[in-house]
């Protein structure tokens, strides 16, 4: 029994079965006049005996249950390809065996063969987009993806797999929904425990990957987009040191330790001038322009400028030029050592690395514990915060919103309440001047 589509009346389908014998596939035979006669195979398998040829089904048994679904696939397959090849046919696409395959198996949402697994499955789609990202440019910097940017991908991807071998499963792109979602984050939260920020860090390299996939028309669950997949945020106490605090570091008298005096100097630097750790341990002679720092950052590619603190200035004069550079590690390591000796050992709230869990806690510890390079970032950012416009601000940190700036500012309540009282203040003595003016003047 041939089956027509009333919109291409010469395309038919038919389903036939190759063995009489054994369990044997389901081939869909596609015609469309005497130009094409096609043959692939479905996959799904039936035993011969089962089997009806005459009404190209699955025969009705009492003890089959599998029976409904493979006849109702049959069914959604036969008016998917008819669609297909009305919408292929009408752009002159090629129609051929191999079309048919790749029809049929983006119907089952499977790879056609090998070479297109990451067409179906994400994890080896993610392994070609990493694999692609250093040759990628980044639009509106015109510079390849930072080596810090591919570590995340590459962790996320590890991530993705254990959780793959822990629910034994193999992700595909269909599978990203809502459901995922919560088993991943229940995942690294419950069993891996894991801090949530580094969760959304995950999610949101997970998301970016995905909507790649989406744009190359890959079938992404559209999941991906609902307000319920989101990054997870933290707002932990962020420590950072005022003024007061850096002269205090500044003037201190390391007793000529030079691994203190040098990262002491380095300190300086990065808490002066706003920088990333990644862009003041590389400043040379050559960042000098006219009294001011100027340098291409190397997370965003922005060219910032930077006047020149008078203690940069005097840790310039004194050194004759810039201090020995030391590695991150190095630097995060030393500059603990380094507000110990300053005496920053209040007890304050915070977070920071178990080295026996490799994870973080939140706690009570003291001060020095808790600092690191990206407290130079925001201590910048803080201590001019209130005295300079944001736009100003964010010129020299090279934030590129208000948004991402404001994320830096670590006021508590009382010292925003101080700024508010100090401005009333001010306010006030302004008025009885002007009083006093108009008294004189009666």
């Amino acid at each position: 029994i041939e089956k027509h589509n009333t919109s291409v009346p010469m395309a038919t389908i038919n389903y036939l079965i190759k063995s009489e014998k054994n369990t044997t596939n389901i081939l869909l035979r596609f015609k469309n006049g005497r130009k094409c006669d096609l043959t692939a195979s479905t996959d799904l398998k039936v035993e011969p005996k089962r089997w009806s040829a005459a009404k190209q089904k699955v025969k009705l048994t009492a003890d089959d249950t599998s029976k409904d679904d493979i006849n109702n696939k049959l069914s959604e397959l036969e008016k998917f390809v008819f669609d297909e090849f009305n919408s292929d046919n009408s752009k002159g696409e090629f129609i051929d065996k191999h079309w048919l395959r790749k029809k049929i198996a983006k119907f089952f949402n499977r790879p056609v063969d090998e070479t297109a697994i990451d067409e179906v499955f994400f994890i080896p789609f993610m392994e070609t987009f990493i694999k692609n990202a250093p040759t990628r440019i980044i639009k509106g910097k015109n510079k390849a993806i930072a080596k810090g940017t591919i570590t995340k991908y590459n962790t996320t991807q590890r991530k993705l797999e254990e959780y793959e071998k822990r629910f034994k499963t193999k992700l595909k792109f269909t599978d990203l929904d809502l459901t995922f979602y919560d088993r991943f984050v229940n995942f690294l939260s419950q069993e891996q425990k894991i801090n949530l920020g580094t969760i959304g860090n995950y999610i949101g390299t997970l998301k970016t990957i995905a909507r790649d996939a989406k744009l190359k028309g890959l079938p992404v669950h559209p999941h991906i987009e609902h307000p319920n997949f989101f990054v997870p945020k933290i707002t932990a106490d962020s420590i950072y040191l005022n003024d007061d605090e850096i002269n205090k570091i500044f003037n201190h008298d390391f007793k000529g330790v030079e691994r203190l005096e040098n990262t002491r100097d380095l300190f300086i630097i990065g808490l002066r001038t706003g920088l990333r750790i990644s862009d003041f341990l590389r400043l040379k002679d050559t960042n000098i322009k006219n009294g001011y720092i100027e340098i291409e950052t190397q997370k965003t590619g922005q060219t910032v400028t930077i006047p020149l603190h008078k203690q940069v200035k005097a840790i310039l004069e004194k050194r004759n030029g810039f201090p020995r550079t030391i590695s991150d590690q190095k630097f995060n390591e030393h500059v603990k050592d380094l507000c110990e000796v300053a005496g920053f050992k209040e007890k304050v709230h915070g977070s920071k690395i178990n080295k026996k869990t490799k994870r973080k806690e939140e706690g009570l510890y003291h001060k020095y514990e808790l600092v690191t390079s990206h407290i130079c970032r925001r201590s910048f950012a803080t201590n001019l915060y209130g005295k300079l416009d944001n736009l100003t601000i964010m010129g020299i940190t090279g934030h590129q919103t208000e948004t991402q700036f404001l994320k830096y500012i670590k006021i508590t309540n009382t010292e925003k309440a101080e700024k508010l009282k100090d401005y009333w203040n001010k306010q006030n003595e302004e008025q009885e001047i002007e009083e006093k003016k108009m008294k004189v003047v009666k």
